[in-house]
């Protein structure tokens, strides 16, 4: 059985802990920084599976087959690891998107396809060599929570046999060098708040998928002094693009939903959150308003 340290922090070292149990042998875990004080949960579940945190010395003096990567916020300096692979998990399909948010960032560029990527950690940022590539297309009704859930089946199904192959040298890399990349920056809750309507439908579609909950924080709009959440929202067939004023409220439907005059089209508001109360937006608005 193979060895393997661990580095990273949270919830996906806990789940790839889970998944890679009685697969490989994981003797220890190499943390970005302490944070024991805010999440006591990690280190008990640690201390309950047996597994040590090591420190630097430590992760270099044990003699693995493997570090893996994920959820880790510090650069790493390569040249000061000794180990034979040294893997990152990367959520975000390389070589395109690198960095933070990679794939929410993909998807508010208009490109619904996300996954992971697990791929050697060089001294270029997210820049190592490509062993493999998890894809997922998320559909029109779906938002960022179908993807994730299909993102952790895949690294429970078939990441450890992946990750086997790496070390057996059955998967050989493939090089970025050359490949043209983005480099996507941290998210905020700020980032989900329309201030304005005054984007492309699918613009805000893609913001919907991103920001939506459970994984989002919420998608919000601002009207007058209030910030209101936006609980479902959604496109309008044989809409026509045209000229007209951007948050202008065009009608309202018979459900209760209203019409909001975007950028290009129009887009449907069917449900917003007020008082943590869901409602109907036409109990609140009325045709001519500017939101």
């Amino acid at each position: 059985m193979n060895s393997l340290v661990l580095a990273g922090f949270g919830q996906p070292i806990l789940e790839l802990i889970t998944n890679l149990s009685g697969k490989f042998n994981v003797v220890g875990i190499f943390l970005d920084y302490e944070r024991r004080s805010n999440f006591p949960f990690f280190y008990s579940e640690l201390e309950k599976k047996a597994i040590p945190i090591l420190s630097f010395e430590q992760l270099n003096s044990t003699k693995v087959d493997a570090i893996v990567v994920i959820n880790f916020n510090k650069i790493i300096n390569v040249d000061a690891i000794k180990t034979p692979l040294l893997l990152n998990i990367h959520m975000g399909l390389l070589p395109v998107y690198r960095g933070n948010n990679a794939n929410a960032w993909s998807i508010l560029n208009g490109d619904r396809k996300v996954g992971y990527t697990l791929h050697q950690v060089s001294n270029e940022l997210d820049g190592g060599d490509i062993y493999y590539k998890f894809e997922y297309l998320i559909k029109d009704n779906e938002t960022y929570f179908e993807a994730k859930n299909a993102i952790t089946e895949d690294l429970k199904d078939n990441f450890p046999k992946i990750l086997q192959d790496v070390i057996d040298g059955e998967i050989k890399p493939v090089s970025q060098v050359d490949e043209e990349f983005i480099y996507a920056s941290k998210l905020v809750p700020e980032d989900g708040l329309l201030n304005h309507w005054n984007y492309t439908t699918a613009e805000i579609l893609n913001k919907n998928i991103v920001f939506s909950r459970p994984l989002g924080t919420g998608l919000k709009m601002r009207f007058g002094n209030d910030v209101i959440e936006i609980n479902k929202i959604s496109s309008i067939p044989k809409y026509k693009t045209a000229n007209g004023f951007a948050g202008a409220v065009v009608l309202k439907t018979e459900s209760g939903a209203i019409w909001i005059k975007t950028k290009d089209t129009a887009i449907a508001l069917e449900e917003i959150i007020v008082n943590n109360k869901i409602i109907k937006p036409a109990e609140l608005f009325k045709i001519g308003d500017r939101l």
